[in-house]
């Protein structure tokens, strides 16, 4: 006959919950044992009062003391603590599923929610965001999330239990730096060897973009020089701003521009001298793409035999977006024969571009919309008769076909004589930073 295991005594067992640290419950565990101890101890103390003499009591007392701290020990331990985290918005993140998976309240964030001006500062989520959340069995005690470079919302319990929100307003600092570099491979390497981001080439390739076309014309050995903002917040960086003048050397000719804030608050660029960089159309309708077919007689390579190309071929890859050459109105978006999906724009005075074999549309470029120079108008594709993904772009004058490359356009209108005062002066400025380091420090507030 098998003997029966003798039953198993019962040990204390640590709280279900998995946030309860196990070293933290035995420490409690043991010093609750104590104060147990200490309580017997002061009783039997208390019996004795009434035939120990004062000194004896006061030597008992001293006894007791040490026990009773480890009282006060225990319920130090066991009571819960304040935990906080931060959290990195990921992709369809949302303050609710967050709350569930936090086990905090979900109806502290309902209430939070409801507070004046603080629905739209917590429901909008972008990926990268960082939220910081306090909770104390399991109720929210504070939320802080960052809605803008110059703002925090700060969200507190009170002890009352009611939440309260207020908006922390934080400074920028803008400082200015001089790049420069010589291009030995690509504008976009140069730049991130400089320690500046791709933005910045970007921006660089926008500004000379009507003088130079950078994914034709960038060769080794051109040379640029430029003035950055730099935008810092509580002593940090935090991002590249903007080129606020810029020297730039292509093929040994040099082309300068100083940036211009405008009355109405939008900058453009100009030359020394004044004149607008800008141009009526854009040298290409797509940034840094090679051109793989020019304007001209060509042999066709899908209907193999000679024909006249009547605009320029701009290879990139499918999604690419495409920009309007000028200011203007849609005229024609749609299907069109070999030319796939086609999309057309009037500029006036019998001016007409046409951009073909897109994949897609943008969904502002309606039919009879405006547009205006450099707004994402549609993708490159190879939709129709196309061996690969590419832009074909053409420009008209009164329904004849030119050349793009080599029509000449206007600039765009020059600075008003009441500008050219506060221009003037302020370009000598931006134009002396060209040529040596000097750092300007200013506040800014959004």
């Amino acid at each position: 006959m098998q003997q029966n295991d003798p039953p198993a005594t019962p040990t204390p067992s640590a709280p279900a919950n998995s946030a309860w640290p196990r070293w933290r419950y035995w420490v409690a565990v043991t010093l609750a044992a104590a104060a147990v101890a200490a309580s017997s101890l002061l009783a039997v103390n208390t019996y004795r009062d009434n035939r120990l003499s004062h000194e004896t009591a006061s030597q008992q007392a001293a006894t007791v003391a040490p026990a009773l701290q480890l009282a006060d020990a225990a319920v130090s331990v066991l009571q819960p603590l304040e935990s906080a985290v931060e959290i990195v918005i990921h992709r369809n993140d949302t303050l609710d599923n967050i709350f569930r998976r936090l086990r905090i309240s979900v109806e502290d964030l309902s209430t939070v929610r409801s507070l004046p001006g603080v629905r739209q500062s917590l429901d909008f989520l972008r990926p990268g965001d960082v939220v910081k959340l306090t909770s104390l069995n399991g109720e929210l005690t504070s939320l802080q999330r960052r809605v803008s470079d110059t703002a925090t919302v700060l969200v507190k319990r009170a002890a009352s239990g009611e939440f309260a929100a207020d908006i922390i307003k934080n400074s920028l600092e803008v400082r200015t730096s001089r790049l420069h570099g010589e291009i030995t491979s690509s504008l976009f390497k140069t730049i991130n060897d400089l320690g500046a981001s791709d933005q910045v080439a970007l921006q660089l390739a926008e500004v000379f973009r009507y003088d130079i076309d950078f994914a034709q014309e960038l060769q080794p050995g051109d040379t640029f020089t430029i003035v950055l903002e730099k935008v810092w917040r509580d002593g940090k960086f935090l991002r590249d701003g903007e080129i606020t003048a810029a020297e730039f050397v292509n093929n040994g000719k040099a082309y300068r521009a100083v940036r211009y804030i405008l009355p109405d608050g939008h900058h453009e660029y100009y030359t020394p001298a004044g004149q607008s960089i800008r141009r009526a159309f854009l040298r290409a309708p797509v940034d840094f793409s090679r051109i793989s077919s020019g304007f001209g007689l060509r042999w066709h390579p899908i209907l193999n035999r000679l024909r006249a190309h009547q605009g320029i071929d701009y290879a990139a890859p499918v999604g690419t977006p495409v920009h309007a050459a000028g200011d203007g109105r849609i005229s024609f978006r749609g299907l069109q024969g070999g030319y796939g999906n086609v999309l057309a724009i009037e500029h006036g005075s019998g001016v007409e571009t046409v951009y073909g074999h897109l994949s897609g549309f943008a969904s502002s470029a309606g039919i009879g919309r405006h547009v205006r120079q450099g707004d994402i108008i549609g993708f490159v594709g190879m939709t129709g008769l196309a061996t690969g993904p590419h832009l074909h772009y053409e420009y008209r004058i009164g329904g004849i076909h030119r050349n793009p490359a080599s029509v000449k356009s206007m600039p765009a209108e020059p600075l008003t004589a009441s500008l050219r005062h506060d221009f003037e002066t302020k370009a000598t400025e931006l134009l002396a930073n060209l040529s040596g380091i000097k750092t300007a420090v200013s506040p800014k507030h959004n």
